[in-house]
């Protein structure tokens, strides 16, 4: 237990617990864009969480675990491609949230609806 707490103090946990934070605010500010437009539908949630966590954020900290717990070889190999896999999620998940408090106006060239689009696998 207090390898797990000394683990949950350290960069790493703090990025895993960040990115929890992130998936978490994605999905408030995602389904309340939802329920604005009136795109909501329960089955996204799942889809949610079978593509952030299940498919995002669980994989990147397992290899923060084994970056943390792997050695010096290869714990710097799993650290360095979680760093780059995290920074990539911070990027997408930010972009997703912004997106998600900031609709398409409609006027805005770029936008092909005027609502968020529904989560899919």
């Amino acid at each position: 237990m207090e390898a797990l707490r000394t683990f949950l103090d350290s960069p790493a946990g703090i990025a895993i617990i960040a990115a929890i934070g992130a998936a978490f605010a994605d999905f408030l500010t995602g389904m309340l864009a939802a329920l604005r437009d009136g795109t909501f539908a329960l089955d996204s949630v799942a889809a949610f969480l079978r593509k952030h966590i299940a498919g995002r954020v669980a994989p990147l900290s397992a290899l923060l675990l084994l970056g943390y717990f792997g050695g010096d070889a290869l714990g710097t190999l799993f650290m360095t491609s979680a760093i780059a896999g995290l920074t990539a999620y911070a990027a997408e998940t930010a972009a997703s949230i912004w997106g998600n408090l900031n609709p398409p106006k409609e006027g805005d060239l770029k936008a092909d609806s005027l609502t968020n689009p529904v989560p899919r696998d």
